[in-house]
């Protein structure tokens, strides 16, 4: 009776003879069917044809259980795989923070691992690792959160099952790394090493210390031209830094030195 119901819906109205006409059908079959039709009603003299929507119809139900995609995955894979999705979408210098992260800590740690196998006990273990090797508090917090985003995003995806769910939440200040400010005598003597090595560096700690502005205000050039002279400042002043006796001094902290006499 398909037929009935497809003419009857092209029509939208119609009479008995319009359906026997059109279909063919014996006219005691059509008036069984639309006795019985749940879309076809008396319309006056004639009949209408009505749109119903079965209740399955009106809403479905989707499926949202993930299939395990590689559940015996490796904490070094997921780390590489995580790094290149990240690298699309990350600032240079973030992505950097990331890459540090990732392959100074979390891969020489986990590096034997399957990244199901991490659970709660083994993050606490991790942290009392870094802490063990005198990593600081500020830098172990965005460790473990960079785990955490790794672990969560191969959860989501499916990789793996979710049995190892953890925040990384702050329960006292980390104190901020305070500024350190050469004497006199060491600014003298970093203008030594400046002059007799790097002549390049000369310019850009004057203007540094003398307009107390941030690195990147002095740097000329394309992007690309801008990462290399920053790379290639970083390499040099940790070379000044061994020399000067001053391994974890800044850079930036130039800027709040008082400009000695050449």
């Amino acid at each position: 009776m398909d037929k009935i119901l497809k003419v009857a819906k092209r029509l939208k109205t119609f009479t008995l003879e319009d359906i026997v006409m059109f279909c063919d059908i014996d006219a005691d079959i059509v008036i069984n069917f639309i006795q019985e039709s749940e879309n076809i009603k008396p319309f006056g003299n004639k009949y209408e044809y009505f749109e119903t929507l079965k209740a399955e119809d009106k809403f479905r139900i989707i499926d949202k259980n993930i299939q395990s995609k590689n559940s015996d995955i490796t904490v070094v894979v997921a780390c590489e795989m995580f790094l290149k999705i990240k690298q699309k979408t990350l600032t240079e210098s973030s992505f950097q923070a990331y890459k540090t992260f990732v392959y100074s800590k979390i891969i020489p740690y986990f590096k034997n691992f399957r990244l199901k196998d991490i659970n709660i006990q083994g993050i606490q273990k991790f942290k009392k690792y870094l802490q063990e090797n005198k990593v600081s508090e500020r830098r172990i917090k965005n460790i473990l959160a960079l785990l955490n985003q790794i672990i969560k995003y191969f959860q989501n995806e499916g990789y793996i099952d979710k049995t190892c769910i953890f925040e990384v939440k702050r329960i006292a200040d980390i104190p901020k790394r305070q500024i350190q400010i050469l004497t006199p005598e060491q600014l003298a003597q970093l203008f030594k090493i400046l002059k007799k090595k790097y002549t390049y560096l000369l310019p850009i700690v004057q203007n540094l210390i003398t307009l107390k502005q941030p690195l990147n205000t002095f740097l000329t050039g394309s992007e690309q031209q801008k990462k290399s002279l920053k790379r290639k400042i970083r390499k040099d002043f940790y070379k000044i830094k061994q020399e000067l006796g001053l391994i974890n001094y800044m850079f930036d902290d130039l800027r709040f030195c008082q400009k000695c006499a050449d």
